[in-house]
């Protein structure tokens, strides 16, 4: 609809998505995780052309300029220097920019005056780039574009990402003062490198949080582990590494409704009912305003229990009727033979004392079961941050405004005891990542850049064992045809995608909607090892690197690797049982 009403989409991505075919988009390859300098060229074209607006600045803006830092921090770097060369006599233009990202700076100039002039613009900051070394700079920097074009909080803009805009009440179940207490809560994708290097490990490393009761985090000496609500061993990064750790540990436990990856390294499986086989209310992700009532349809096949059950009944098995009582007050102990009524007691109360009681909804938890559904219907569209624009609310800062510059982050001088341990600085800049396409040495020993976006066909790891969805599209790593060429790479060749990391043996898929340079393998199959530890599978997760980055990003898409053709297989199973996207309406590149 918004293209039949004339919008204009630019797509910037390693790749041409069949969104961006859909929507005509202008296409503007851009090297991977380098996002956050071409927005630093687009501001600088900006302010250099006088495009920026000032009003919006002036009235709501902190640190974007001189004129609108804090008096206590007058003599910090604030962005309009910083982007104008002030502090380190580098002016971030876009033929600077042009030199790192690989878009033209003519491009870049086009696509600023492009965002700067339209009104309203909305500059869309998905979460792939995020999702990289530094990759809080990109989202600040997309931030600080938003707030100069004063294209937040108005119809048709965008404040920064793609947003949770909408609050839903999501707790249902019970929780007391133990709730979220994370002395030693740490970042899931550094477990391993915990478990491998304890005790020599810095808190900065772990991402171990430094406050609560409990003072400065402690390391923890991880022993065990429960996987429960994700594949772990399926999604987080250096696979070869978690393995590694996993062997080092007296006990893991996973719970789950199939046998993944994380199963078939546990050493108990508690199988889990499934959304079919329990009481529940479906909640929207992070977008749309609504409940579904999600009833039981059948009783959970064999053994299989809910989380809830599961935990309550260990809570009486440690500590008796107190423990079991204080885990679960509505719960008696055949709760685990029988959990409908208490569960539907959890769901009600959340309805009518959360629900009705904070969102002002009048229908009944009865009338609620009935219809299956209660959707808002809201009094004007939902706009991120209008009020503070149109009615002078402040924003939920320590200024009150939008902080282009970080008063908080200015004012650290230990960067080891804060929640981030790395510095951050106080404005939004382009920082070098950890491994890119402009590290010549790294690129020298490993030439291409891997990113592993989210598959049509899975969600993350789920769905990978339907054999349907795996006939119908195969697990293939994704070339530039220039690159398979010079490799002497076909479309169905079989091939090796490596680092010092892991290796992954898939089918190649060439093509010209891949820019040079960048390697794309979809997230979520499930592993297979063969005897060498070669994952056949096609997981990008062996290749990853577990390195966090300071704001606590995955930086999963911050991979350098090599491919080349291999007498390898690729993991068969049903995956030839008929013909996948791989070898039908292809260009024989």
């Amino acid at each position: 609809m918004a293209k039949q009403n004339g919008c204009k989409f630019v797509l910037v991505d390693p790749q041409y998505t069949d969104s961006a075919s859909a929507y005509d988009a202008w296409w503007i390859p851009i090297r991977p995780n380098t996002d956050a300098a071409m927005m630093a060229g687009m501001a600088h074209y900006i302010f250099t052309s006088n495009l920026q607006d000032q009003n919006f600045i002036n009235k709501f803006v902190q640190g974007m300029d001189a004129g609108t830092m804090p008096d206590w921090a007058k003599d910090k770097e604030n962005f309009k220097d910083y982007i104008l060369g002030k502090y380190d006599n580098t002016p971030k233009s876009p033929e600077w920019a042009a030199e790192i990202c690989g878009v033209s700076a003519d491009d870049i100039k086009k696509l600023a005056q492009l965002y700067a002039t339209t009104k309203p613009a909305a500059l869309k900051a998905s979460w792939a780039p995020g999702r990289n070394a530094y990759g809080e700079q990109y989202n600040r920097m997309a931030a600080a574009l938003q707030s100069m074009t004063g294209n937040i909080g108005i119809l048709g803009g965008c404040a920064e990402g793609i947003g949770k805009a909408w609050h839903a009440e999501g707790v249902a179940y019970p929780y007391d003062e133990f709730a979220n207490v994370f002395y030693e809560s740490i970042k899931s994708d550094r477990w391993a490198h915990c478990v491998l290097n304890y005790p020599n490990v810095k808190r900065e490393e772990i991402g171990l949080w430094p406050g609560g009761k409990a003072g400065d985090g402690v390391i923890p000496n991880i022993r065990g582990i429960f996987w429960q609500g994700s594949d772990w061993f399926n999604q987080l990064t250096n696979i070869n590494k978690e393995i590694q750790a996993i062997n080092k540990l007296d006990l893991v436990v996973c719970n789950d409704s199939t046998i993944t990856p994380s199963g078939l390294y546990a050493d108990v499986l508690f199988p889990i009912a499934t959304h079919f086989e329990r009481h529940d209310v479906a909640l929207p992700w992070y977008k749309g305003h609504y409940y579904i009532h999600r009833p039981k349809v059948i009783e959970p096949l064999g053994e299989s229990k809910t989380d809830l059950q599961i935990y309550t009944e260990l809570a009486y098995r440690l500590g008796g009727d107190q423990f079991g009582k204080r885990y679960n007050p509505k719960a008696n102990r055949d709760y685990f033979l029988y959990n409908d009524a208490v569960d539907n007691a959890y769901l009600q109360e959340w309805w009518e004392h959360k629900v009705m009681a904070h969102q002002h909804v009048d229908m009944s938890w009865a009338e609620f079961q009935k219809y299956g559904i209660y959707k808002f219907k809201l009094d004007r569209p939902h706009v991120a941050f209008q009020d503070n624009v149109e009615k002078g609310v402040p924003w939920p800062t320590a200024s009150g405004k939008i902080e282009i510059f970080s008063g908080q982050l200015a004012q650290y001088d230990d960067w080891t005891k804060t929640a981030y341990g790395y510095e951050i600085p106080a404005i939004p800049k382009w920082i070098e990542p950890f491994e890119y396409l402009g590290d010549k040495e790294k690129t020298a020993k490993h030439p291409f850049h891997l990113i592993s976006p989210h598959p049509r066909h899975r969600t993350h790891s789920i769905f990978n064992n339907i054999g349907w969805l795996r006939e119908t599209y195969e697990q293939e790593v994704t070339i530039n045809a220039a690159d398979a060429k010079k490799l002497g790479i076909k479309t169905g060749d079989t091939v090796e995608v490596f680092n010092d990391r892991g290796k992954v043996v898939v089918p190649a898929y060439v093509t010209e909607r891949c820019m040079p340079g960048v390697l794309v393998i979809y997230e979520g199959a499930w592993l297979d090892l063969d005897e060498n530890g070669i994952d056949r599978s096609g997981n990008p997760d062996m290749l990853t690197l577990d390195e966090p980055s300071p704001a606590g990003s995955f930086a999963y898409n911050t991979v350098l690797a090599s491919i080349q053709k291999t007498d390898l297989a690729h993991k068969p199973g049903w995956d030839r049982l008929a013909t996948a996207r791989s070898h039908v309406f292809r260009r024989d590149l």
